[in-house]
């Protein structure tokens, strides 16, 4: 019994000891996160809108305004990465949040969908390097005992973006307020600007071969040998998840379950957020490969019951599933991809994680658009679990 009291208080004085994460600069990079992905999400489900309804666009076009972003984004980012690792990270910072609220402020001045197209490669370039400086800043600042933890709270802002961007972007859209959406976004983008100017990024210990390197641009500023296996995990995963993210809505309207896709979605985001704080805390504890294993068995497991004859109770239970497993996964993954490279390449280790994301993305919804074409909707979530388990 008395051993069980000096237990419990030694664990509780190494709680008390445990290096501090709430820090100021902690939570004002992960605002600067949430605008910015609020800003994102806002815009993603406004601007097509507008443009059908005021520029005569079509739905082909409209989907263009997002790929032109994302191309912009996923082709800066390798130059990003590098200008990270060997720059100053604080002015790379303020000068893509300001860059980043140029870019918003001149929505409100497009009058018709070219304009607009350059605009979007303009804003996408701006996305691309703001997400890699900040992620690089987030990891920067989280203490290296916490880092599963910190990034796993510092991810939930881009999914709680997620949740509240696209409601206020289609609310305000829906009733022709395509001007206050800008504005919220012009807002919020200047807040941001204010927050990295007063965000204190901790100094850069470059080592002598890092100096050697810096001057010249190469292959390895690309893809991190490192770091390759983690990014090549997280692409085959993300490939997966863009069917769900593209098709499952079209599924369920296909066989009348169109209520319980709502439901997914929000089961989804609802166990992301319970989760993802406490696999954090387990990966920083027992280890991230403890933690991924099981996330992405279950991640399968979802992507089995989507793949099966379907009830409301099915789906609904996927998404609950999908939620713990592929919404608790990928920050930790993040993780281990930013802690297999040395720490002057944080950068590019950032850089080549959103790329994996973005282009499993992008590749995953084209291809697996081909598989539903050619077979059926179920079909895509059946190569979905061939995709997990090759990962």
């Amino acid at each position: 019994m008395y051993t069980k009291k000096v237990t419990f208080f030694v664990r509780g004085k190494y709680d008390m000891n445990k290096p501090k994460l709430w820090t100021k600069d902690y939570i004002n990079i992960t605002i600067i996160s949430f605008f910015i992905f609020l800003v994102f999400y806002i815009l993603l489900t406004a601007l097509p809108l507008q443009l059908t309804k005021e520029f005569g666009g079509g739905a082909d076009q409209a989907g263009l305004l997002l790929t032109l972003f994302l191309i912009a984004a996923i082709v800066i980012r390798p130059f990003s990465g590098k200008w990270v690792s060997v720059g100053s990270q604080k002015k790379i910072l303020i000068y893509s949040a300001t860059a980043f609220f140029v870019a918003t402020l001149l929505y409100p001045f497009v009058s018709n969908v070219w304009t607009l197209y350059i605009l979007r490669i303009i804003h996408g370039l701006t996305f691309g390097v703001i997400t890699t400086v900040k992620g690089t800043i987030c990891a920067e600042v989280i203490p290296y005992s916490r880092r599963g933890e910190g990034l796993s709270w510092f991810s939930l802002a881009m999914g709680l973006a997620m949740v509240i961007g696209p409601v206020i972007g289609l609310n305000l859209a829906n009733i022709g307020a395509y001007n206050t959406a800008y504005i919220l976004c012009i807002v919020i983008s200047a807040v941001n600007v204010f927050l990295s100017m007063v965000i204190h990024v901790p100094k850069q210990e470059q080592t002598e071969k890092a100096t050697k390197i810096s001057k010249k641009f190469n292959l390895n500023d690309l893809v991190d040998k490192k770091a390759a296996p983690f990014a090549l995990v997280i692409f085959l995963l993300a490939c997966a998840y863009s069917g769900i993210a593209s098709f499952l809505a079209l599924y369920a309207q296909e066989i009348n379950l169109v209520k319980a896709a709502s439901m997914f979605f929000i089961i989804y985001a609802g166990l992301m957020f319970v989760f993802r704080p406490f696999t954090g805390v387990w990966a920083d504890r027992y280890g991230a490969s403890k933690i991924v294993y099981p996330c992405i068995i279950l991640f399968a497991i979802g992507m089995v019951l989507l793949s099966l004859p379907q009830t409301a109770v099915i789906m609904i239970m996927a998404g609950a599933i999908i939620g713990i497993g592929y919404g608790s996964v990928t920050p930790i993954l993040q993780t281990q991809i930013i802690s297999s490279v040395e720490k002057h390449r944080v950068g590019i280790a950032n850089s080549l994680y959103f790329n994996s994301m973005d282009l499993g993305m992008a590749i995953g919804a084209f291809v697996l658009g081909i598989a539903a074409n050619t077979f059926s909707y179920s079909s895509v979530f059946i190569f979905g679990i061939v995709l997990i388990v090759v990962g």
